[in-house]
């Protein structure tokens, strides 16, 4: 059975949102991403996310940067599943859609991915990373704390309804201060 990997950028102050505003990323740290995405077998990304998802990194093939590159050929060939309430254009190569009506579809279409995929990343977007935190359907959290109070945008537990822990699994300090958490529950 695979394991289910929220992973995002975060500011100090809790904010997932707005990251092109204040993320500040470094070879260090896209070379953690390549190795990464190396092991994820399927991206699940929200429908209100997904075409801005999909233009960035289908433009990202022609970056400058030789990583972003090959992170962006990496993503854009593994399998994208879009899960949402209601239809979206698939303009992303190897991408499909679910579309859920209520919490308890979405546990089982994740529980079903699961069943094929070692790994799957959920890329964004807030609604999508709470809605899998409130009802307790991922495995795992790899988040990159960035050295900014962002102050403005959505916070990533804003909605939690309840207690949790998790287990820290590793952690990395990048030269730029960016602090990457890896926990496991």
């Amino acid at each position: 059975m695979g394991n289910i990997v929220l992973t995002m950028q975060m500011s100090l102050d809790g904010i997932v949102s707005n990251e092109d505003q204040w993320m500040m990323l470094s070879e260090e740290i896209f070379e953690d991403y390549l190795e990464y995405y190396n092991t994820v077998e399927t991206i699940v990304v929200g429908g209100n996310t997904y075409s801005s998802m999909a233009q960035y990194w289908q433009q990202a093939e022609m970056s400058s940067n030789s990583l972003e590159r090959a992170i962006a050929q990496r993503i854009n060939d593994l399998p994208k599943v879009v899960i949402s309430r209601s239809k979206v254009d698939l303009i992303w190569r190897n991408s499909q859609q679910i579309i859920v009506k209520d919490d308890d579809s979405v546990a089982r279409e994740l529980e079903n991915l699961k069943k094929h995929a070692k790994t799957i990343s959920v890329e964004s977007g807030v609604k999508t990373w709470q809605r899998l935190i409130q009802s307790d359907l991922f495995d795992e959290l790899w988040v990159l704390i960035h050295p900014v109070v962002a102050s403005q945008g959505e916070r990533l537990f804003a909605l939690a309804n309840k207690q949790f822990s998790m287990r820290l699994s590793s952690t990395k300090t990048y030269q730029n201060g960016v602090v990457g958490l890896y926990y496991q529950k």
